[in-house]
């Protein structure tokens, strides 16, 4: 035997074996964390602009058309949101014509909004702003197996747990754009429900109507 065989070669390899061996012992999903898979529903929005003179009682074609564009340039009339910005100086009545072609165009007359443009006119002087803007809601990446609950200790949930909810809240709003901000509520008729409060305290609850059932058909016996 030769006692000058090198030893540190060895060495270097059963260490560089055991570290290999060791880590393909740890389990792919060890190396998973709750934020590698986010749980958001990200809202992406969408805008489109125009401006139109403030002058006229009602639309020229080409102001009509111009609005079209935008409405169509968004591509889902019904959830698209409007606002109408008026200049300074301008009456309310003047935003009527817009709102109706607005709403001729598919956009419902709830999503529009009547309001003063900030600090002055920034477009064409003595111009109405338009602007829309469209929502839509994109659901995390799933299914994600990465890591499962199966001959786990750690008590941790997998890393598809959420996804199913996330999913279905993304594609059950019907408009994404209340997640980035709610909608301003309607108006109230405080004098009503005002009484119908002081009605209960007094006891004197307006009874329900009358109601009955006719059976008909295969139903009747």
């Amino acid at each position: 035997m030769n006692d000058q065989f090198p030893q540190r070669p060895l060495r270097q390899a059963a260490l560089l074996a055991l570290t290999l061996l060791a880590g393909a012992c740890t389990p792919v999903e060890a190396l998973w964390t709750p934020a590698d898979t986010p749980r958001d529903v990200t809202v992406e929005r969408a805008e489109s602009a125009a401006w139109l003179p403030a002058t006229r009682s009602r639309l020229a074609p080409a102001d009509t058309a111009q609005l079209r564009r935008l409405i169509e340039e968004l591509g889902e009339p019904p959830r698209t949101r409007v606002t109408i910005a008026l200049p300074a100086g301008a009456e309310q009545h003047q935003a009527v014509p817009v709102v109706r072609a607005l709403a001729g165009f598919g956009v419902d007359p709830a999503n529009i909004t009547v309001a003063r443009q900030p600090g002055g006119d920034a477009g064409p002087v003595g111009g109405i702003a338009v602007t829309a803007e469209l929502y839509a809601a994109v659901p995390p990446h799933c299914p994600d197996w990465r890591r499962t609950v199966m001959d786990d200790n750690s008590f941790r949930p997998s890393s598809n747990f959420g996804c199913a909810n996330a999913n279905n809240l993304a594609v059950m709003l019907a408009d994404p754009g209340d997640l980035a901000a709610p909608r301003r509520l309607g108006p109230a008729d405080g004098a009503a429900q005002e009484a119908a409060v002081d009605r209960y305290k007094a006891n004197k609850v307006t009874p329900l109507k009358a109601s009955s059932t006719v059976l008909t058909g295969a139903s009747q016996q």
